[in-house]
């Protein structure tokens, strides 16, 4: 059985709490679930940064590790590490982080999704040679996934191939 994911469970941001809920040094979360109540009391801590200000962490009540995110399942809260859960791109293989890779850069480009789609036209206001090199980054990895694409067509033709033979 694979390790749930990060994004199959409820999760809290400590930057979604309001300057006011960090001021006391705990945090409170209150809900239900299936029509029982369900109270958790978080320790606040924080850390000085470089350039001035504090940044604020929840403290995880099973381990005590300082984390950003709690996560909420079977009425518990804990971090990631103590519910065992992975980041969804934990799981991926590498032609979908190749995927995904390509398409992030056709965002920063202000292209569609999608490395079938054309290539698009250069971003106002960006500089020639900013775009030129942009644009080899995302042509280098679209090879890479045509390639790796490719392999996975040649694997999956002969072992259709092989169960042919058999029949």
């Amino acid at each position: 059985m694979s390790k749930r994911t990060t994004s199959s469970v409820t999760s809290i941001n400590v930057k979604t709490l309001g300057a006011a809920d960090r001021v006391h040094g705990s945090v409170r979360f209150r809900y239900t679930i299936a029509g029982k109540y369900i109270e958790h009391t978080v320790q606040l801590a924080q850390t000085a940064c470089h350039y001035g200000g504090v940044r604020h962490w929840f403290r995880c009540g099973y381990c005590s590790r300082c984390v950003g995110v709690l996560y909420l399942s079977g009425g518990q809260c804990a971090c990631r590490h103590c519910f065992k859960l992975a980041y969804k791109s934990e799981r991926e293989n590498d032609t979908y982080r190749l995927y995904r890779k390509a398409d992030k850069i056709r965002e920063r480009l202000g292209w569609g999704a999608g490395v079938a789609l054309p290539d698009g036209a250069k971003p106002k206001g960006m500089h020639w040679k900013t775009f030129y090199r942009i644009k080899a980054q995302h042509d280098a990895t679209v090879r890479r996934v045509f390639g790796s694409t490719a392999q996975w067509c040649d694997k999956i033709t002969s072992r259709l191939q092989r169960i042919d033979s058999k029949i």
